[in-house]
């Protein structure tokens, strides 16, 4: 019996009928952040030397997860910057840095940058995953605050030093 030939543009269609029927999500374009991001499972990624944007909103408590990975000896630098990049933003950043175990605080930020931006300076003692949370002050500080504004835009920046 002869095989049947099925044209490539049929094929190319059901693969994205195929692929647009997953749960999976998109990954995030490069230097966007990408919603769901709101623990460390779900953490997007961001490499040294690079810059994310991102904004702290579409819900009442937003934070926002990023991870990297580090070498021990690693000296890096982690700045978020709102109204520096965006005279429009309304975000005072709120930035901590976990260990690999996603939950314990390495290093924590309110305004050690320019105005209320955050700047962290951290030595890597050990190799591993790290994860950096951005919020807002406001939420940080206060257990029932809500800050959900769309112009709570910022840039995280990691650089080494």
């Amino acid at each position: 019996m002869p095989t049947k030939f099925t044209p490539p543009l049929l094929l190319l269609a059901l693969s994205a009928v195929l692929a647009a029927c997953t749960d999976t999500p998109a990954p995030p374009a490069p230097g966007i952040e990408s919603e769901p991001n709101d623990r460390a499972a779900t953490a997007n990624a961001i490499a040294i030397g690079t810059t994310l944007s991102g904004r702290v909103a579409g819900q009442p408590r937003d934070v926002d997860y990023f991870k990297f990975s580090a070498e021990a000896g690693a000296q890096l630098k982690l700045t978020v910057r709102s109204v520096s990049v965006n005279s429009g933003s309304t975000l005072d950043p709120y930035v901590e840095v976990l260990l690999p175990d996603g939950f314990t605080v390495l290093e924590h930020d309110d305004d050690s940058g320019a105005g209320l931006e955050s700047e962290l300076r951290l030595n890597v003692t050990r190799p591993g995953t790290y994860y950096v949370t951005v919020t807002s002050f406001r939420i940080h500080d206060d257990e029932q605050a809500s800050d959900d504004r769309e112009s709570n835009t910022y840039q995280l920046a990691l650089a080494r030093r």
